[in-house]
């Protein structure tokens, strides 16, 4: 089985739908922060809770802390993909 790949169309889908983020609020630049967004520490918390419900992991705080841009959450999520694989 191919390991799943998480792009930003799927972190778009998180924003948009779990968060409530309007798409034209999302910046797709990879060192776009989720502060740039106007998202707070509640709203990246949701984000958080929906990545593990979705993809079956769990995000340690102390990484979720370190996760404050759209590239960092990609790669993250798809570092952590892999080690499941």
């Amino acid at each position: 089985m191919a390991t799943q790949q998480f792009t930003f169309e799927d972190l778009k889908d998180i924003l948009i739908n779990r968060v409530g983020l309007r798409e034209s609020d999302i910046l797709s630049e990879p060192s776009a922060t989720f502060d740039d967004m106007g998202l707070d520490s509640l709203a990246f918390v949701e984000i958080q809770l929906e990545m593990e419900q979705r993809y079956g992991f769990r995000i340690p705080d102390e990484d979720a802390h370190a996760i404050t841009t759209v590239g960092d959450a990609i790669d993250y999520t798809n570092r952590r993909l892999q080690e499941k694989g």
